[in-house]
């Protein structure tokens, strides 16, 4: 019996035949070309994904502010970036406009100034402008047109009539107050800007230059000293111009001197049209940010310290220092015997035509503009000007008997046997004193009535002493209450 687990008894299979294999078909030259455009395909997209890493780092870097500061040039800029308060706001973003489009379009720009840089072809100041849209795109400032009325400086500004309408004749943006570019401030006002808009070719308190546009009427008193206070409602009640105080504010006239423009422009095609006014505002201001003062000069709103000087200048240019010692008084100044004092005159701007504005012609035809004390209750209530008053009046009563003692001591000073030395010295003295009471009749101690009472005093002192000291009669004046000025 055969055992079928017995290698030995299992049946044998017939030998194996070898089995052929088949040769491959022969490739076509369709399969050649289209293996040769797969392998380029790979390897194209291998190169296009390594250009396009390349392409977004670098334009990852290139959109950093430190990328920027690689042309020396722009250093300056660079630090009053970082000064300022955009300084977390990268540079791309605002000079850029909003859009994938801007962008190709802003980096494209910037290739074109960086091949310039590099082949020295570039100007040493670089054209930049910051478009509205960057300014107002979503989380930046897109609320700032409805926001309302903000205070900059002590000022109410509204953005939106500014920018929304019409100024002068004129598109504005937001780079025509927001410089864009300058050194020490990046993007901020340049109050320069609004004076030259408010005041060019106008007048104070007329016009866009009307003080009450930027200016609430001050509310607080002023203290002038010897208990006289000052309010302006009551000067804004009985109709007083901001000008008969503040008349000095505005100094310039903002004019475009022509050689300004040879600086940017020098073909002569370039200033075919540089009397039109409108063309020249939308080419500069709205199309491209030209800053204002780079064409214009400069006008000046601010105190002027010097403000009674120029005061006088019209009056002088007929009559050179016929006013001389009344201005001299007002300001505080001109006294030998006390040192220069300023007075709430002087420091409340009060001018020359603040308190001569009656008009009068004189016999010869001279026009003449009095001061009266209509116009002091301008400004002063009644309990002041009879304070006023009566402080003038004493202490020009005084100047006779002032004038009268110097006379005796001048004699007694001649009689006396006081050694060459000593008599000398009060000569001199007496000199002085003289001097001041001419100063004090010239001057009109009503300009400045604290000084005048201080020079007054100072005269009856200086005198009573001389008097003590030659044993004669001192003056006999008596001196109004002594009122302070403030210091």
């Amino acid at each position: 019996m055969m055992n079928e687990n017995d290698p030995t008894t299992a049946p044998q299979s017939p030998a194996e035949e070898p089995v052929e294999t088949p040769e491959p078909a022969p490739r076509s030259l369709r399969d050649d070309i289209k293996l040769w455009f797969l392998r380029a395909a790979a390897l194209g997209g291998a190169f296009g994904l390594m250009v396009g890493l390349m392409t977004a780092v670098s334009a990852m870097y290139t959109s950093r502010p430190e990328f920027c500061r690689s042309c020396h040039n722009m250093e300056p800029y660079y630090e009053s970036w970082q000064n300022s308060s955009h300084k977390d706001v990268s540079c791309v973003k605002c000079h850029f406009p909003p859009g994938a489009g801007e962008k190709l379009r802003g980096k494209m720009l910037g290739l074109v100034q960086l091949a310039k840089y590099v082949t020295s072809s570039e100007g040493p100041r670089p054209a930049a402008e910051v478009p509205d849209a960057s300014c107002l795109r979503s989380g930046c400032h897109e609320s700032r047109l409805l926001a309302g009325r903000v205070e900059f400086q002590g000022v109410a500004f509204d953005h939106r009539p500014h920018l929304g309408e019409m100024r002068r004749g004129k598109k504005l943006r937001c780079t025509s107050c927001h410089s864009q570019i300058v050194q020490g401030s990046h993007m901020t006002v340049t109050t320069s800007t609004c004076f030259l808009c408010h005041f060019k070719d106008g007048h104070l308190n007329e016009g866009l230059g009307a003080c009450t546009r930027c200016h609430q009427i001050p509310e607080e008193e002023f203290d002038l000293g010897g208990g006289i206070t000052f309010d302006h409602d009551l000067a804004y009640e009985r109709g007083v111009d901001c000008a008969n105080c503040h008349a000095d504010l505005i100094r310039g006239r903002g004019e475009v001197p022509r050689e300004r423009c040879g600086v940017c422009h020098n073909r002569t095609d370039d200033l075919e049209r540089i009397d039109d006014h409108e063309f020249l505002h939308r080419k500069h201001v709205t199309d491209h940010k030209v800053d204002c003062l780079e064409c214009h000069l400069e006008i000046h709103h601010s105190l002027d310290e010097h403000r009674i000087r120029h005061a006088a200048s019209d009056c002088n240019s007929c009559h050179p220092e016929h006013h001389q010692e009344q201005v001299n008084m007002l300001m505080g100044v001109g006294g030998k015997s006390i040192p220069e004092r300023t007075n709430g005159m002087t420091d409340a701007r009060i001018s020359c035509p603040s308190c001569h504005q009656v008009k009068e012609i004189s016999a010869t035809g001279t026009v003449l503009w009095k001061a009266s004390t209509k116009m002091c209750a301008n400004c002063h209530d009644g309990s002041a000007m009879d304070m006023i008053t009566s402080q003038h009046e004493g202490l020009k009563a005084a100047l006779s008997d002032i004038e009268s003692c110097i006379g005796r001591v001048r004699q007694a000073v001649e009689s006396a046997d006081l050694g060459a030395e000593r008599a000398a010295t009060l000569t001199a003295e007496l000199d002085q004193f003289n001097d001041d009471l001419a100063f004090l009749r010239a001057g009109n101690g009503i300009h400045n009535i604290h000084y005048a009472g201080t020079l007054t005093r100072a005269l009856v002192d200086g005198l009573s002493a001389l008097c003590r000291e030659l044993k004669i009669s001192g003056p006999t004046v008596v001196l109004p209450e002594r009122v302070e000025s403030p210091q």
